[in-house]
C-alpha cells in the first residue's frame, strides 16, 4: 500500500509557493493555510488563483493537499457576525479546495465559551456546518478536527464530533482529522493504551471517515488539556508510540501530516519527515 504523509508548508507569497516545499522535501502530503489564519477570510479567493498552484504542481510529487481553515471559526458563537463570518470563511476554503482538487478542508469547530446553553451551541454548529456543505461545491471535503480540551472546547472527544455528524444533512462530504497532541492533552492515552483508542475511535465513526492525521508530539502531560505541539520523539508521547501510530495496519490508508516545532525551517522539516521513513523502515 503507498503511504501518504508529509508537513505543513507554508503558502507565504502565494499557493504555488506550497509546491516547492513538498518537492524540497520529497513529500507527497502537504496542509497549508490558504488565507491569513488570524484573519477573517470572508472574500472568495479570485477566480484564477489556483492556475499556478495547478501548473506548478504537474508533474510532481505531491498527490494530496489540505488546507487548514483560520483560528477564528467558532461555529457555536452566539454572535451573528461571527457566526456568519464562520460560515463564509470555510466555505470560501472548501470552494478553492475542490478547485485545486484538494483534499480537504481541516478545522476546528470552535467552543461553547460564550453560550449559556450547551444544546444550543450544538444547534448552532450543526446548522451552520448544514448551510456551509449545501453551498459547497460536490468534491469539496470538510474535515472535523478533534480538540485539545482547554476550557469549553468542543470536539476534545471524538463522541462529540460523531454527534454532530449525525444530525448533518450531507454527511458524504464530512470526515474527521485526529491529531495525536490534542488528543494526548485530551486523555487518550497512546503510550500505555494504544489499541483502546484505537477501538474507540473505530467506534465514534469508523477509520473509512477518518480523512487525516497529524503526528505530533507532546509537550504537555496527558490529559493536559493544553495544545503544545512537540517534534518527534522529543515529547511525552515519544517516538516509539508514534511509530506505532504511524505503523498501525487501520491507519495505514490515512494520510499523516506534522505540524512539530521543527517545521519552522527546511532543515528542521526534512529532519521531521526522515523520522516517519525511518519508522516505515
Amino acid at each position: 500500500m503507498k503511504r501518504y504523509f508529509g508537513a505543513h508548508v507554508s503558502a507565504a507569497g502565494g499557493l504555488k509557493n506550497s509546491v516547492a516545499a513538498a518537492v524540497e522535501l520529497g513529500i507527497n502530503t502537504i496542509q497549508v493555510h490558504p488565507s491569513p489564519p488570524q484573519r477573517w477570510n470572508t472574500t472568495p479567493f479570485p477566480a484564477g488563483i489556483e492556475d499556478a498552484f495547478l501548473e506548478a504542481k504537474e508533474g510532481t510529487c505531491l498527490e494530496k493537499v489540505f488546507f487548514h481553515a483560520i483560528y477564528l471559526i467558532n461555529m457555536a458563537t452566539p454572535d451573528n457576525q461571527k457566526f456568519h463570518n464562520a460560515r463564509m470563511s470555510l466555505l470560501n476554503d472548501l470552494e478553492l479546495s475542490a478547485r485545486i482538487g484538494g483534499s480537504g478542508v481541516i478545522f476546528h469547530v470552535g467552543s461553547m465559551k460564550d453560550q449559556e446553553d450547551d444544546a444550543v451551541g450544538y444547534d448552532r454548529v450543526v446548522s451552520g456546518l448544514n448551510f456551509i456543505m449545501e453551498k459547497a461545491p460536490d468534491k469539496a471535503r470538510l474535515i472535523l478536527e478533534v480538540s485539545a480540551g482547554a476550557g469549553a472546547v468542543i470536539g476534545d472527544k471524538v463522541e462529540e464530533l460523531a454527534m454532530i455528524y449525525g444530525q448533518l444533512e450531507r454527511k458524504e462530504n464530512v470526515g474527521f482529522g485526529l491529531d495525536t497532541q490534542h488528543m494526548w492533552a485530551s486523555g487518550y492515552d497512546f503510550v500505555n493504551d494504544l489499541e483502546g483508542v484505537i477501538d474507540n475511535v473505530e467506534s465514534a465513526f469508523g477509520f473509512d471517515k477518518v480523512w487525516s492525521i497529524h503526528l505530533n508530539d507532546s509537550k504537555t502531560a496527558l490529559g493536559s488539556n493544553k495544545d503544545r505541539h512537540d517534534n518527534i520523539g522529543d515529547g511525552l508521547i515519544g517516538g516509539e508510540t508514534l511509530k506505532k501510530v504511524f505503523t498501525h495496519k487501520k491507519l495505514a490508508h490515512i494520510p499523516f501530516i506534522l505540524e512539530t516545532p521543527a517545521l519552522a525551517t527546511l532543515d528542521g522539516a526534512r529532519s521531521e519527515i526522515e523520522k516517519l521513513r525511518g519508522f516505515l523502515g
